[in-house]
């Protein structure tokens, strides 16, 4: 409602109050009174003139109130049957408020924002300019300049946004000591808690760990003539003093170049608080600090240090669930490469001797992987390549030996038997009547004849079909022969098939860890799961057996 509505339903009122006045005269209503008295007084008083009883002019007063409670009732009438005029000018002041609220929030999360960005430059040590120039730096500026610009279309009464967006904006501002300090906010860190300490961790030490040793180039000649810090110039002092202060240790490579290196897990400069992170993260702290593991066709560390730093990376490999991420993939791939060449020998640590025997210090190393100190992915396959070089001075199954062998062992300790299932690595063939025929016939030459060496003649594929026709027919002592001795798979659903019509494919993979898939038909797979992975590994003799299976 404007104001000229409103201006002439007031006059409207006014008129209504006017038409009232006559019934409620204060002027008639006491000569009324006095009326009253006077036919009620007795003849010894006429001439006696007596003060107002102090009934008479609050009565006035009453009615005189009254008159005002009826305007109101008029007026509250008036408004309660005006609800959207009211309400149209009640929303042009909550606008503004809102435009007033919003504005005053944007200053002062941009006050908050400038102060601990202050905060941030006087702990890196750099000026506003070499602050400026940082990407998490650039990538924090934007997300004010995103947010605050957004809220301007926000509702004031959405406080919660308004606070998320708060929080979302100050966490961009980080160190990775103010990343790492952030651990003594939980209680019992669960591993994604951990991995987004370490992802903001790592989003900046990287930038820091060039940005300090670029500044330390101009004194290379100083640094080499002394290793006593006191003798440094203040200035070199100061970049040596930041950069301890983020964790970073400063260090020598081979070619006599200074550089500083964060070490927060097992540094000089380490938090007190580090081991509160859960311990499956530290493989990703591991690759950050070491980097990658091979230099060309070689270790850039020791043999044994690059195995250490292998067994840390694999308790990560193992318990991560979100194996998809870009940062699980790089640390797998360096896993996998890297464990390659240590089985394969480099230039450093070559398998053999010029005389073309077998190091005996490449046996040793063998025995420690075989043994577990480094892990318990790469045991089996130790073992398999110790056992074949001991007996035969050379061994098939680590000329054969690729990266993605390795994925397979990872994926199979993972027990992601999904992802195993590819058509380009699997040599897949139908489940059809003409197979299943096949397969009866298969078991039929088996029993007609020596049965350990009839299995230990037949490929995976068709050691597996036979395995799962004993099963359907409950021939229990050729799926015995055909187990690898005190392999336990009670607990799979594969031992309640009852026909070899519930599967739709099966396939082989023929690498150095043989493996057959086996897809179950889609109106099957309620009951059994969509496929079955069939593990096998070589048993003393040097035979394949069944040595697992995964649903």
């Amino acid at each position: 409602m404007d104001d000229k509505q409103f201006e002439k339903r007031m006059e409207l009122l006014k008129k209504s109050y006017d038409r009232m006045e006559p019934q409620l005269d204060p002027e008639a209503v006491f000569a009324q009174i006095e009326a009253e008295n006077a036919t009620q007084q007795s003849p010894e008083t006429v001439t006696t003139k007596k003060p107002p009883s102090r009934w008479q002019k609050p009565a006035v007063w009453i009615a005189s109130i009254a008159s005002v409670l009826l305007l109101s009732v008029l007026i509250s009438s008036y408004v309660i049957n005006q609800p959207e005029n009211i309400n149209s000018k009640k929303d042009v002041s909550q606008k503004e408020k809102q435009e007033v609220g919003i504005q005053e929030w944007i200053e002062n999360i941009t006050k908050k924002y400038n102060s601990k960005k202050e905060q941030i430059r006087r702990e890196l040590k750099v000026s506003i300019n070499e602050l400026n120039a940082f990407e998490f730096i650039k990538e924090a500026d934007y997300i004010l300049d995103f947010y605050t610009k957004r809220n301007s279309h926000v509702k004031e009464e959405d406080v919660q946004f308004l606070k998320f967006n708060e929080e979302t904006i100050l966490n961009k501002l980080t160190t990775p000591r103010r990343a790492l300090e952030a651990i003594d906010e939980y209680n019992n860190l669960t591993l994604d808690e951990s991995f987004e300490i370490y992802y903001q961790y790592e989003k900046t030490v990287l930038e820091l760990e060039n940005f300090y040793s670029d500044l330390l180039k101009p004194y290379e000649p100083l640094l080499k003539k002394s290793k006593d810090t006191n003798k440094y110039p203040s200035d070199v002092r100061a970049i040596i003093e930041a950069a301890n202060n983020q964790f970073m240790e400063l260090k020598e490579n081979e070619e006599g170049a200074f550089y500083f290196k964060a070490t927060p897990i097992y540094g000089e400069f380490s938090p007190p608080n580090i081991n509160k992170l859960h311990p499956d993260i530290f493989g990703y702290f591991e690759y950050l600090e070491k980097g990658q593991l091979l230099l060309a066709d070689d270790l850039r560390y020791t043999r044994e240090e690059t195995a250490k730093s292998l067994k840390i990376m694999e308790r990560t490999l193992l318990a991560d669930v979100n194996a998809d991420s870009p940062t699980y993939e790089v640390l797998r791939q360096n896993f996998e490469n890297t464990w390659l060449v240590l089985l394969k020998g480099t230039k450093t640590y070559p398998v053999l001797t010029k005389e073309g025997e077998v190091n005996e210090d490449y046996l040793d190393f063998l025995q420690k992987v075989a043994d577990g100190k480094y892990g318990e992915v790469m045991k089996n396959t130790a073992a398999t390549v110790l056992n074949e070089l001991q007996l035969n001075n050379n061994s098939d199954t680590l000329v054969q030996l690729s990266a993605y062998d390795i994925l397979i062992v990872i994926l199979q300790a993972r027990e992601e038997t999904d992802r195993l299932i590819n058509d380009s690595d699997f040599n897949i063939v139908g489940y059809d009547d003409t197979e299943i025929e096949q397969i009866k016939r298969i078991y039929e030459q088996c029993k007609n004849g020596d049965e350990e060496t009839f299995i230990n003649q037949l490929r995976p594929l068709n050691m597996v079909s036979l395995y799962l026709y004993a099963i359907t027919i409950g021939d229990e002592s050729l799926q015995k022969a055909i187990l690898m001795p005190e392999t336990n798979i009670n607990t799979s659903l594969i031992h309640k098939v009852k026909s070899l019509d519930i599967f739709s494919q099966i396939g082989e993979y023929d690498g150095i860890y043989p493996m057959v898939a086996v897809r179950v038909s889609g109106e099957y797979q309620n009951t059994y799961g969509r496929q079955f992975l069939i593990k096998l590994s070589k048993n003393k003799e040097g035979n394949y057996r069944i040595a697992g299976i995964n649903d």
